[in-house]
C-alpha cells in the first residue's frame, strides 16, 4: 500500500487552482497502524468547503475504514486528478 506524494509544484499549483472556488476538491489521506509501515493506506477524495468537512465525508461515507485511522486533507492537485497537458494547436494557419 502506499500513498500518492504529490509534488511540490503540484501542491502549489492545486493552491492557485483552488483559491477562488467556494467548493474544493481534497485528497483525504487515511493511514492506520504504525507510522513507518502503515497497516492500511488509502486516498480517499471528496469535494468540500473546508478540509475538516472532506475528513467528516469520508469518515461517514467511506467503507471499512479502521476505527484508529489518522486523515490528514489536502487540496487535490492537477497530476493526481487524472489532468494532462494538452497540445498547443497551431490557429495561425502556418504549418
Amino acid at each position: 500500500m502506499s500513498l500518492y506524494i504529490p509534488l511540490m509544484s503540484d501542491r502549489a499549483i492545486a493552491a492557485a487552482y483552488w483559491k477562488n472556488h467556494e467548493w474544493k476538491k481534497y485528497a483525504v489521506d487515511v493511514s492506520a497502524g504504525p507510522h513507518k509501515r502503515p497497516t492500511y493506506a488509502q486516498t480517499w477524495y471528496a469535494r468540500s468547503r473546508t478540509p475538516e468537512g472532506a475528513i467528516a465525508c469520508i469518515k461517514r461515507e467511506a467503507p471499512g475504514i479502521p476505527t484508529k485511522a489518522r486523515f490528514v486533507a489536502r487540496l487535490a492537485g492537477p497530476q493526481e486528478l487524472g489532468c494532462v497537458p494538452t497540445p498547443i494547436a497551431n490557429h495561425g494557419g502556418r504549418a
